[in-house]
Formats: structure tokens, sequence, C-alpha cells
């Protein structure tokens, strides 16, 4: 047994909640190497592994007073790792597609600022986010915002992990549709911060 494999996550969790820089550093040398690794075999690139690390153990700390007891802490590490995995893969895939679009319309940069406001685009999304039914937005946020897996959501809301999956891709279609409204800019932002 290591020494850091003698200290339990529950303990650490709790520790955690409290706003333990030590509890905090323990997690993140007992598991930081691992979501290194597994970052790195999707991403093949060590800085962009590196900043999936600290993405996924500043969103712990950010939201260290949430944390679940009841669940698998490495398993909702990975999940997070996951999600940030495939937004990093969203974002290279997607600017790669808008290379390719501006190599084929010269004239046309559709990323000026007047034609892309991010803060714009963010309202917009924020607005759709609230134009949800209650319930739909619950399940949403849960899922975006408090990376809940959707058995989590199920037994939270106790509710079906059908009904669950049912609701999360009708606020999806429901927020693409709005933000298609705003053209080409608005369909990135979807599929890269989405």
């Amino acid at each position: 047994m290591t020494d850091l494999e003698k200290y339990q996550n529950t303990d650490l969790l709790q520790q955690l909640k409290k706003s333990s820089p030590f509890a905090f550093q323990v997690l993140f040398d007992k598991y930081s190497q691992k979501i290194y690794r597994f970052s790195l075999s999707y991403l093949k690139d060590k800085a962009e592994a590196e900043e999936i690390v600290q993405e996924v153990f500043m969103k712990i700390w950010s939201s260290r007073n949430e944390l679940v007891d009841h669940t698998s802490f490495e398993s909702f590490l990975f999940t997070m790792a996951k999600n940030a995995i495939l937004n990093t893969l969203r974002k290279s895939k997607y600017h790669q597609a808008y290379l390719e679009y501006s190599k084929l319309h010269p004239g046309k940069n559709v990323l000026l600022d007047e034609e892309l406001d991010f803060n714009e685009l963010n309202r917009a999304y924020q607005k759709s986010v609230e134009g949800l039914s209650p319930r739909r937005r619950e399940i949403y946020c849960l899922s975006k915002e408090k990376n809940l897996s959707n058995a989590e959501i199920a037994k939270k809301m106790d509710i079906s992990v059908k009904t669950v999956e049912n609701q999360m891709t009708a606020a999806l279609a429901e927020i693409k549709k709005n933000l298609r409204s705003l053209g080409f800019s608005g369909i990135i932002f979807f599929e890269l911060f989405i």
C-alpha cells in the first residue's frame, strides 16, 4: 500500500467540502497521473493532456461543496476528463472545419468580431437554457454544469434513466435550434461549447 492509498476517498471528499487544501492535494497526487495518461491516450499531445488534468481538478475545487459522496470519485473524475477530452477534440475538429471553410470562401471571414460576438452567443445560449421547461432545465443543468451521469440525475430526481435521456435529447435539440437561428456562428458555438 502506497502512502496515498491509505487515505480513503470518502474521508478526503468530506475534508475537501470543508475546503481542505491537504485533501485536494492528496486527491490530485492520487489521480492526476491516471487522468494525464488517460487524456494523453486520446489526445496524443502532452500539453493538451496536462490542460485536461488542470481543467478537471479546477472543476473539482470549484464544485467541492456539491460533490456527491455516494458516487465513485474515480469514475466521476474520468467522466469529467472524458467530457473535457471530447470538447478538446471537437474544438480541434471544428477549427479544422473553419480553416477549410476559409480556404473555400477566402473573402468571407465568418469569425470577424462583428459577426461572431462570443458574449452575444453566450447570452443566446443562456436564454435558450432559461427557456427550457423547469424540469428539462434542471436535468440539463445537472448534466452539463454538475457533470452528473444520467443514472445519478435519475436517482436524484426520482425518475427513470430513459426519462433523463429523453429530456436531454429534447433540451439539446431545442438549444441547437435556437442557436442555429444565429447562422454559422451559432452552429459553431453549439458544436464547440455545448
